[in-house]
């Protein structure tokens, strides 16, 4: 086998057994949190405890994945593409595919003689989650990550094997199906799962100072190579269209909202695109105040205006940004700063974005410009430190006039 059962969700019904089986109708299905669809074939299908308990703990998006592959499956019990994973003839398992790769569940399931479908388990299926070694095979889900080092954070000016230490503090992910933690993080372009993971708690650790992060959320946004990344941002750029990504997260935010959940979250990079349109799609399909979770955007790849009425609107606070004046990601992508001045300095240091973590002006987060100036000067880079030191001394003379 190669999946397993995460079901934690006790809040269902209590049958003598967890395979016995339960069959639903509409307003059991809606006081049970299930919202199944108006042509939901009930008399075709049954569940079993676990199966349905499993169903109920899924946040909405995940819920109506594995809701339409069960509709499939009462029509097409039999298709080739719910393929055979038992010796035990009667035994079928469902797997799909859909846009952008999110999916990640296996649905267990047998025919009974009146040709009756009973669902029997839903799984996370295995072969699909975690690290990959070609990484466009990673998919977009929740994980808790474990902060497995001495603590270290990125707080000031560090030498590179400083930086390398970093990279060292998180791991230990488990696949989750909701937020069990008090911080959260959505990543950017690039990141494949490795990086995400330290790379989110570094910037947590410097979005919250005050709290001591021992275990995050990462709801990871996988890298499928530069052109199709650009290709996604651009995708919940615009106002009619909305990523699977987004839909899921803002399944998660409502999620968390329904069961009183205070949860601190940073949004990095394209994270922060995903962000914004996960909160215009909550506005459109969801009720309720998100005044129970806050945000800080960190090197926004949206714009920062745009973002911050979103989540005003939805009630969510929001902590002041976090983005370097040299970083053509705020300054360019997220047309925060369309200035002669900005595309010039975004222009000069372009390159950087693909060097070091400590040279890119993208990658860490931002802790001043005297700060990344020093820790240009700190790796030997001179040229740029120059040019940065120089923008210092225009800011500091502007600063005098006034």
């Amino acid at each position: 086998m190669t999946w397993k059962n995460s079901s934690t969700n006790k809040d269902a019904l209590q049958p003598s057994s967890p395979h016995s089986l339960m069959g639903l109708d509409h307003q059991t299905a809606l006081e049970h949190g299930l919202r199944l669809p108006v042509d939901f074939n009930y008399q075709k299908v049954e569940f079993s405890y676990q199966a349905f308990v499993m169903l109920q703990s899924l946040n909405d998006y995940d819920q109506q994945q594995v809701i339409k592959e069960i509709q499939f499956i009462s029509l097409h019990p039999t298709a080739a593409s719910s393929v055979k994973q038992s010796r035990n003839p009667f035994r079928h398992m469902r797997r799909t595919d859909i846009p952008f790769r999110n999916y990640h569940y296996f649905i267990d399931y047998k025919i009974a003689t009146n040709c009756q479908v009973h669902v029997t388990d839903i799984y996370f299926d295995k072969q699909l989650y975690g690290e990959k070694d070609r990484h466009t095979d990673e998919r977009t889900m929740l994980y808790q990550v474990e902060r497995i080092g001495i603590g270290a954070k990125y707080d000031g000016v560090k030498t590179e094997d400083e930086i390398e230490k970093l990279t060292n503090e998180w791991g230990d992910p488990k696949p989750i199906t909701q937020v069990n933690t008090t911080h959260a993080a959505v990543n950017g372009m690039l990141n494949e799962f490795t990086k995400a993971q330290w790379l989110m708690g570094t910037h947590l650790d410097t979005a919250y100072q005050s709290d001591a992060i021992k275990a995050y959320t990462l709801f990871h946004n996988p890298s499928d190579k530069v052109v199709r990344d650009l290709i996604e941002c651009a995708f919940d750029k615009s106002q009619s269209n909305t990523s699977h990504n987004a839909q899921h997260l803002a399944a998660v935010l409502k999620q968390n909202q329904q069961l009183g959940k205070k949860v601190k979250w940073v949004a990095h990079s394209q994270g922060a695109i995903i962000f914004l349109s996960a909160l215009q799609y909550y506005r459109v399909n969801y009720q309720g105040q998100l005044t129970g979770q806050e945000l800080a955007i960190h090197g926004s790849g949206a714009n920062l205006a745009e973002l911050q009425q979103a989540a005003k609107l939805a009630g969510l606070k929001t902590h002041r940004p976090r983005n370097n004046p040299f970083d053509p990601v705020p300054n360019l992508a997220g047309k925060n700063d369309l200035s002669k001045s900005s595309f010039a300095r975004s222009l000069k240091f372009a390159r950087a974005l693909l060097g070091s973590s400590g040279v890119s002006p993208h990658t860490l987060p931002f802790l001043g410009v005297k700060t990344y100036h020093q820790q240009l000067v700190m790796l030997g880079d001179h040229k740029r430190a120059a040019y940065v030191r120089k923008y210092i001394n225009q800011a500091e003379q502007m600063n005098e006039l006034l």
